[in-house]
């Protein structure tokens, strides 16, 4: 019905592409630069150069820094030499297996010089109470036995051996009671000298622990003063600023070209939109003339879009029909209000004589 558009040609999206991959090496290059500047400060230099893309930086202290630095290292060096000299001190000690010049600690708690347990009467404190108590006790019972006889109780009378039983029972808490005092004094006497015993061992043990402490002690020092003289004095580098890279947004070549596609796309939409309605208006024309049915189906049409509305009510479209881009009516709509303008064609879809509308 009328000519057709030529397409565009597709962009070359592979020389983009490779476009873009030469900025961005260009942009990072730039950012390299311009992200490292030559640094002079009250310390020194800081320069940077490029030989291609592999970058070199170089330091120069200012002369009174440098003079300081190299003091430094002459600190270093002489603690190091005298490391070294105490190395052979610290090998003849650690070499020498340790033995220890104070004697075993203390365990056994010894008995032998406590005061004897009260198991035997008349033993230990005891003795001394029942030795004063015997002779005591039978002078009581010779008086006792005199008395009797003055009084005329002939021995083994019942009043005699009752007055005898008496006197055993008295002599026999008198021994009781100095057994258990004797006890008493063993006792707290035993305890006394185990008390000043384990005191006297206690503090025995607290000396040999104070004593084998200074030994290994001494035996430690030669590798302490390595230690100490070798972290005594650490050099101190003037600090400059290390090398880093910064983000530079390269060219949008590929999204340019994209751009630059979709473009004459729209392009040969507006082109092709065009030619389609002087092919529509030619249509119309000849269909007045002729009575000429176009296919207008709906079922045929696609990326329908409204562009306005006819008088009679019905919507007036563009849309994509058998490869072209035409503007016109939907048959389907026409048919309600216009019957006699509608055709049901040989193949199935509906036609509309535009000369009618």
């Amino acid at each position: 019905m009328g000519k057709k558009a030529s397409a565009p040609p597709a962009p070359d999206y592979a020389g983009a592409a490779k476009a873009q991959g030469a900025a961005n090496v260009e942009a990072a290059r730039a950012s390299a630069m311009l992200s490292n500047p030559n640094v002079y400060g009250p310390l020194g230099t800081q320069t940077v150069t490029y030989d291609g893309d592999i970058p070199t930086v170089r330091q120069t202290l200012t002369p009174q820094a440098q003079a300081t630095l190299d003091a430094q290292q002459q600190v270093e060096r002489r603690l190091a030499q005298l490391g070294l000299q105490g190395i052979g001190t610290a090998e003849s000690t650690l070499g020498t297996p340790f033995q220890t010049q104070t004697g075993d600690l203390n365990t056994v708690f010894d008995l032998s010089g406590l005061p004897r347990a009260p198991v035997n009467a008349g033993t230990t404190a005891q003795e001394a109470i029942m030795a004063r108590l015997e002779p005591q006790i039978q002078r009581s019972r010779a008086q006792l036995e005199t008395q009797l006889a003055n009084q005329g109780l002939a021995r083994g009378g019942e009043a005699y051996n009752a007055a005898i039983r008496e006197q055993q029972q008295q002599e026999n808490d008198l021994r009781s009671q100095a057994a258990l005092q004797g006890i008493g004094l063993d006792t707290q006497a035993r305890q006394q000298a185990a008390a000043e015993q384990q005191a006297a061992m206690s503090f025995e043990n607290q000396a040999r622990a104070q004593a084998l402490q200074r030994e290994l002690s001494l035996r430690s020092q030669p590798l302490n003063e390595i230690i100490g003289l070798m972290g005594g004095s650490q050099i101190q580098m003037p600090q400059f600023g290390a090398y880093q890279g910064q983000q530079v947004a390269p060219s949008p070549i590929f999204g340019a070209a994209q751009a630059a596609g979709q473009n004459a796309m729209q392009q040969y939409g507006i082109q092709q939109a065009g030619i389609n309605a002087q092919t529509s208006a030619l249509g119309n024309l000849f269909g007045t003339a002729a009575g000429l049915y176009l296919r207008s189906d709906r079922r045929l049409k696609s990326k329908i879009v409204r562009v306005g509305t006819h008088p009679r009510g019905f919507g007036i479209y563009e849309y994509d029909i058998e490869g072209r881009r035409e503007r016109g009516v939907m048959a389907q709509e026409v048919l309600p209000i216009l019957p006699h303008a509608v055709r049901m064609m040989p193949d199935g879809y509906l036609a509309v004589n535009y000369g009618a509308l």
